[in-house]
């Protein structure tokens, strides 16, 4: 029972700031419930992030661009195969180590201070790395985030989260035909939907009182510190 407030904490908070400042369902959840309950990751996080680029992506759908989504979801389901294959076969301890370089990598690429131009090949590359990412962790928007950082943002709402929407969808059924998703694995996503719920309803009074730049750079410290801890266990010998 302790074990689920925290995890409603978590996602509550996670779901809260998905809204505020565009991203922490994935990125700050996936690594911190990866140390408080495994089990929800990836397909339980995938589920819910499912939920919330469904509700976003309608909700800015007349701001999408779709040549460009069409082409980075394309590369996108090259990065959900790779990954989807490599999760069928790895070990538990391997599949925490790669969990954690992806994290780490994640929060790397939101700090990276270029930005890159918007064209076929760039979406393509962003779209394979995100799907790679997101089917591993359930936390892949850094790449194609970095890609669309200087666009309205109406635009990026729209373009990432259908996109995203299309890798989650693409995700599951990669996951189910590898056998990853089960019975469990959809209960575990319906304890989840009452903390998403409160957390989305929640982002409209907390974002009158936060700073988003100083929240942005909690999240990826967080993210990143959780990360680590994979990959290097404290107090590993």
């Amino acid at each position: 029972m302790l074990e689920w407030f925290f995890v409603y904490v978590v996602i509550i908070i996670g779901a809260c700031l998905q809204n505020v400042v565009g991203f922490g369902l994935g990125m700050l959840c996936a690594p911190v419930l990866m140390h408080i309950f495994p089990d929800l990751i990836p397909v339980p996080m995938i589920f819910n992030a499912l939920v919330l680029t469904g509700v976003i992506s309608f909700k800015h759908r007349q701001a999408m661009d779709f040549k460009h989504s069409v082409v980075s979801m394309l590369g996108g389901t090259f990065g959900i195969l790779i990954a989807s294959s490599i999760m069928v076969f790895v070990s538990g301890n391997t599949y925490k180590v790669l969990f954690g370089l992806s994290i780490i990598i994640a929060t790397l690429l939101s700090k990276v201070g270029f930005v890159p131009k918007i064209n076929y090949r760039t979406n393509v590359i962003a779209g394979m790395v995100s799907g790679f990412m997101g089917t591993l962790t359930s936390a892949g928007g850094a790449p194609m985030g970095l890609l669309y950082q200087s666009e309205r943002q109406d635009k990026i709402k729209a373009n990432l989260n259908a996109f995203f929407l299309y890798i989650n969808v693409m995700a599951i059924v990669a996951l189910w035909f590898g056998g990853l998703v089960g019975k469990r694995e959809l209960e575990l996503f319906m304890y989840c939907v009452p903390a998403l719920i409160v957390g989305w309803s929640l982002s409209g009074l907390v974002n009158k009182y936060v700073n988003p730049k100083v929240i942005q750079q909690l999240v990826l410290f967080v993210a990143f510190a959780a990360g680590l801890l994979l990959v290097i266990p404290f107090g590993s010998t």
